[in-house]
């Protein structure tokens, strides 16, 4: 894997100043949660680093919403945690999304460690935002939910999907498009319908999650063969065209070649379509500077990978954790 160049053409934006407060409240949120309650819990999402994540990709935000974002972050790892390492168990996971959702639905009282602090994050996540923003999130929080369940199956089965399947599936499994839209919050940005619906705009974001999907993939494969999780490009190429793993992640490394040039020709067509869809003023420059704000993620999420030990260590270390949460 060293020996890998990957094209990166976007530059880092720095790190937020705010990321030792933001982190400090981050823990004093997953402690009130019971979200780390163990010694083994705390250890892993000491590796993970969420804040850290965050301060690259909002380098800007104000320690409220950077706090809150890395709240979310923590969440989400944990959430993830619950079902990657894990023996593949479709009922738990089933009763995992089930509680989860019936938050976004308002259908029921949240039971359960992570539908509670779900609860508190989402009330929070959605002040202030439109009807439209709520949406979009709520749909790609469910999105990103039923790949679990899909992929609990998918490993008992052993019916592991092609890589391009799968790389529709990881588009909504990394769960990075709901992490671009609560961006928004710390950009001080509300995208309108008609900026999320641009052909450009939506090539784009899929192109930027499909970048950080497949570049976690790359940093993830020691870990994820240990844990017999499949569910990752690398081996899914070793595994349908009999690749050695060097030839895997090089037909991955083009992947993200792709997905970057993507990103450039979208960023390029962007201006046309906002002329040509009547979308000026405020809603325009909003619209371009949360275009430029995702080859920022993108970077931020390569440089994030380098200096977090959940993807730097061993497997033995970066797979240690405690005992799934209900």
């Amino acid at each position: 894997m060293e020996a890998l160049e990957f094209f990166m053409p976007f530059d880092a934006a720095g790190v937020n100043p705010a990321e030792s407060q933001a982190e400090a409240g981050m823990w004093s949120w997953l402690e009130a949660y019971d979200l780390v309650p163990t010694e083994l819990t705390r250890r892993r999402m000491q590796r993970t680093r969420p804040a850290r994540m965050y301060a690259l990709w909002c380098p800007r935000a104000e320690v409220e919403e950077l706090t809150l974002l890395s709240q979310y972050t923590a969440w989400a790892f944990i959430v993830d945690d619950q079902f990657d390492i894990e023996i593949p168990d479709p009922r738990r996971c089933l009763d995992a999304i089930t509680a989860i959702e019936s938050v976004l639905d308002g259908t029921a009282t949240p039971s359960g460690v992570l539908s509670v602090a779900f609860a508190d994050l989402w009330e929070r996540l959605c002040h202030g935002r439109s009807t439209t923003w709520r949406e979009s999130v709520r749909g790609e929080i469910r999105a990103w939910l039923w790949t679990y369940y899909a992929e609990s199956v998918g490993r008992l089965s052993g019916n592991l999907p092609d890589l391009e399947t799968y790389r529709a599936h990881r588009r909504d499994g990394v769960a990075l498009f709901v992490f671009l839209d609560i961006s928004e919050r710390a950009e001080g940005v509300d995208l309108t319908a008609a900026a999320r619906h641009l052909p450009a705009m939506r090539g784009l974001r899929e192109a930027a999650v499909e970048h950080m999907g497949l570049f976690n993939d790359v940093l993830s494969v020691a870990s994820d063969e240990a844990s017999g999780y499949l569910y990752n490009s690398v081996l899914l190429a070793q595994y349908h065209y009999g690749h050695s793993r060097v030839q895997a992640q090089q037909l991955v490394n083009e992947m993200l070649s792709d997905c970057v040039q993507r990103m450039l020709d979208a960023v390029e067509r962007l201006p046309t379509e906002l002329r040509d869809a009547g979308i000026t003023g405020g809603e325009r420059a909003d619209t371009l500077a949360m275009a430029r704000n995702y080859t920022v993620y993108v970077r931020a999420n390569h440089d994030y990978h380098y200096q977090a030990a959940r993807y730097m260590s061993a497997p033995a270390e970066a797979l240690e954790h405690g005992l799934p949460l209900t």
